[in-house]
């Protein structure tokens, strides 16, 4: 069975620093590092986007990640995480999500620089058709990759969000300026798989 690399990111507050959640929260740490089936787990601030957080933890499992979706551990720090979370803004919404890589996430993570994106998908989606499209896309990437490409991974997210199938890529890079470099030229690629939706968000940027 495939790892599930379970993928969160949120807005805060300001001054969360300071905050009895934040603290709560690192008591916990141990706790949540030491779950049953738990491989590997990164968390931080995205490059992109200071005022935010985001964790990444890979599952040996997708029995393994809903174990720990049920558990009382989740449900503590769901709600001390709650407590951080800038609502004010209702474009910026948390995002989770939960994905079966088809290649290890902990290789596209040894990267300096990994970034993740979630293409939103309609439910009455042509699965065969989109992942043509996407595999066009990779051959070419891989056939001519751009300076400091590393490697990538996808794969069909477990969770709807908003009404929509996600569709989720991780792609490791040597440095954040030949990400931002090599932008034009994968924006050009993937600009075939804009039949199929409008929306192709990139949650946050990782290291």
């Amino acid at each position: 069975m495939p790892q599930i690399t379970e993928f969160a990111w949120f807005p805060l507050k300001e001054g969360t620093e300071s905050s009895p959640a934040t603290a709560a929260l690192k008591q916990l740490g141990p706790k949540l590092q030491s779950q049953p089936g738990l491989v590997n787990s990164w968390h931080g601030a995205p490059l992109e986007r200071a005022q935010s957080a985001e964790f990444v933890n890979v599952w040996e499992s997708e029995a393994a990640y809903k174990a720990s979706q049920a558990s009382s551990l989740h449900t503590e720090a769901a709600e001390l995480i709650s407590e951080l979370v800038d609502k004010s803004d209702p474009a910026l919404k948390p995002y989770h999500n939960a994905i079966p890589f088809d290649k290890p996430f902990d290789k596209v993570a040894a990267a300096p620089i990994v970034q993740l994106s979630s293409i939103f998908l309609p439910l009455d989606v042509d699965k065969a058709a989109f992942q043509a499209a996407f595999d066009g896309v990779l051959a070419h990437l891989y056939s001519s990759p751009p300076d400091g490409f590393v490697l990538g991974a996808h794969g069909w997210a477990l969770e709807e969000v908003n009404g929509a199938k996600v569709f989720a890529t991780a792609s490791g890079w040597e440095s954040i300026e030949k990400r931002l470099a090599a932008h034009a030229q994968i924006s050009e690629k993937f600009a075939e798989i804009q039949k199929f939706t409008s929306v192709v968000e990139v949650p946050a940027w990782s290291h």
